[in-house]
C-alpha cells in the first residue's frame, strides 16, 4: 500500500475508531484483508470471488454500517493501489485459495 494510502487509512481509522470500538483489532485486520482482496478481484474481473467475499461478510459480520464501510474503504484503496502500481493479476487458482483463506479468517474472527 502506498504512503498516501497508508496515511489515509490511518486518518480514517482515527476518525472511525469510536464507531468501530465493538470490533477488535484482529477483526478489523480481517475485514481490511478481505477488502484488499476484493479490490484485486474487481480489477481482475474475478467476479465470483467478489461475490463469495461479500456473502461471507454478510453471513458473519454484525450488521453494523461502519464495518461495511471499513470493507468498502479497503476495497477502494486496494483497487486504486493495484491500478497505480500496474500490478499483474494473479492466476485464478492461487487467488481462489487466498479468498478461501480470507473467508475462513472472517468466519473465525466473527464466531458468535
Amino acid at each position: 500500500m502506498g504512503k498516501i494510502n497508508f496515511i489515509f487509512v490511518s486518518i480514517l481509522l482515527v476518525i472511525c475508531q469510536s464507531s468501530l470500538w465493538a470490533a477488535s483489532e484482529n477483526q478489523l485486520a480481517v475485514i481490511s484483508k478481505a477488502g484488499e482482496l476484493n479490490g484485486i478481484a474487481l480489477q481482475c474481473r474475478f467476479l465470483e470471488q467478489t461475490q463469495r467475499l461479500k456473502r461471507a461478510m454478510v453471513l458473519n459480520l454484525p450488521k453494523e454500517r461502519k464495518l461495511g464501510e471499513w470493507f468498502d474503504v479497503n476495497t477502494n484503496l486496494s483497487f486504486m493501489d493495484f491500478i497505480s502500481s500496474k500490478s499483474a493479476c494473479p492466476d485464478a487458482h492461487s487467488f481462489r485459495s487466498q479468498i478461501d483463506s480470507s473467508i475462513k479468517q472472517i468466519e473465525s474472527a466473527f464466531k458468535q
